[in-house]
């Protein structure tokens, strides 16, 4: 059966959905900045923090985003720490900041200046990717009826 159809159409949903699974976990998060708010999209998640709302933000194994109000939110798609470089006896260890960290530190620090306004903290479902994984399994439920009719 190599080469037919039917190869590829109980093939095609599986990768859809493993496809669709590395798209949100590595590719989908991300950090964007606007002038009115700091937009952050983990997987399946979007929060967006108005510049007013923002009360710190810290780089740990990832960038923390603390409103206000108490909440935090932990952001899946920026840089991490890293690696301290080696420090001569007797110097203190430092740990450069990214560049993305001084980017939105900035970002921040400017908005702040500037008189941003608050506003609610809107968290909800990330719809593009929730649509996207409708799809990937719609395909592979057309994969398994496939194979079950065979």
């Amino acid at each position: 059966m190599r080469g037919s159809w039917d190869v590829v159409l109980a093939a095609v949903g599986p990768l859809a959905v493993l496809l669709w699974v590395l798209w949100v976990l590595t590719y989908r998060p991300s950090i964007r900045l606007d002038d009115d708010a700091l937009t952050v999209v983990n997987p399946l998640r979007v929060t967006r923090v108005p510049w007013g709302e923002v009360a710190d933000v810290r780089l740990r194994w990832q960038i923390v985003v603390e409103a206000t109000d108490g909440r935090k939110v932990a952001c899946w798609g920026g840089p991490s720490l890293p690696r301290p470089k080696p420090a001569r006896r007797g110097e203190p260890r430092t740990l450069p900041q990214p560049d993305e960290m001084r980017v939105l530190l900035d970002r921040w620090a400017a908005r702040r200046d500037a008189g941003a306004v608050g506003g609610a903290v809107h968290r909800g479902w990330d719809r593009e990717a929730l649509l996207v994984g409708a799809g990937a399994l719609a395909l592979l439920a057309v994969s398994l009826l496939s194979v079950a009719l065979r």
